[in-house]
């Protein structure tokens, strides 16, 4: 199926899910073990054990029959899992489009596995150089991810290929070096404020504030992602949300539609309340034993309470809440997005 025809059946199964008002993405964090050590990070570690095999595949032939249309697999380091190709290839045939993120280290080694299976994949890069492998702590990744992306450049099943930048006080002043990276890989790049923490029963916690941005940086990283869109360079934030940041860099100008379109399931199986996430609205492995349908989450009291509170929380600041909160809404720049991604 060609990039044109997946991105309009994607837009199909979004109005679908608007119509039924269930998700129409899956985000899937499969492991926290990772190999890398950002300091920016608020996951690697957090959450002990993993589904199996045979529970994940379950999990992604639920989600398809559910109507869900897109999985996203991240962590941790997914390709940590041995099983990766196996689980993707469970996705693909439960009808879902698949996203892998990763930071890339064992991308080399592993992509005869998995070529094929990965409809978009995301790097992230906060830099590039020694200066990136020193904020993930792994000699010699930018090298690799330099490599990987010349070599897979000519691949005919090669996936869409994006970076996605975290901006902190950690790597000031690299966007320009990163979008270069982005456009010589023939990549696009997302521009993304670095989460600090996460809404629990307690309220937001941020145990990572002190490495955030102040909001003038704030402001200035997102003027200058503007100008190098403008100047041509592959950024794919839209205007609406680069302007957004630099107009309000708290970024609590949008209602929040993420829990509408997204259900988020933990590597142990745990499907998160996004504005409780140390509490859980259901367990996948208890709905497999008990013989009950994904499906049957939606219909919960506290998922159906996650989504109403939602509409008033902006905790989040990163791009794929809010542009993915704008979508939702059907707002035309999101459409055109789409419709540009469609290219990649």
């Amino acid at each position: 199926m060609s990039r044109l025809s997946t991105r309009a059946r994607f837009l199909f199964r979004l109005l679908q899910a608007r119509r039924r008002r269930r998700p129409l993405t899956l985000s899937h964090l499969v492991t926290s073990r990772c190999d890398g050590r950002c300091p920016t990070c608020l996951w690697r570690g957090r959450t002990p054990g993993e589904m199996d095999t045979s529970t994940v595949r379950w999990l992604y032939e639920e989600a398809g029959r559910a109507g869900l249309a897109h999985v996203v697999v991240w962590g941790g380091e997914p390709l940590l899992r041995v099983d990766l190709p196996a689980l993707l290839e469970g996705a693909r045939r439960a009808g879902m489009a698949t996203t892998l993120i990763s930071n890339g280290w064992a991308l080399a080694e592993r992509w005869a596995e998995l070529r094929g299976l990965v409809d978009v994949l995301i790097l992230s890069l906060d830099d590039t150089g020694r200066a990136h492998d020193l904020l993930r702590g792994l000699p010699g990744l930018f090298e690799r991810l330099e490599s990987f992306a010349v070599d897979v450049r000519e691949d005919p099943l090669r996936p869409a290929l994006l970076v996605n930048t975290v901006v902190s006080r950690e790597n000031r002043g690299a966007l320009g070096r990163v979008a270069a990276a982005a456009r010589r890989w023939g990549a696009g790049l997302y521009l993304c404020p670095m989460e600090t923490g996460e809404m629990t029963s307690r309220g937001f916690v941020a145990p990572l504030a002190g490495l955030a941005l102040p909001p003038d940086e704030l402001r200035a990283v997102a003027a200058e992602a503007r100008a190098l869109k403008d100047a041509g360079l592959p950024i794919l934030n839209t205007c609406a949300y680069l302007d957004l940041v630099a107009r309000d860099p708290a970024i609590a100008g949008y209602a929040c539609r993420a829990p509408r379109a997204v259900l988020t399931v933990q590597p142990n199986g745990v499907i998160r309340d996004c504005v409780r996430r140390d509490e859980a609205i259901a367990d996948v492995r208890d709905l497999r034993a008990k013989g009950a349908p994904l499906a049957s989450v939606f219909s919960l009291p506290r998922y159906r309470a996650m989504v109403a509170a939602s509409c008033s929380c902006t905790a989040c600041n990163n791009p794929d809440v809010v542009e993915l909160s704008w979508l939702w809404d059907l707002r035309p720049a999101m459409l055109g997005k789409v419709a540009e991604l469609a290219t990649r």
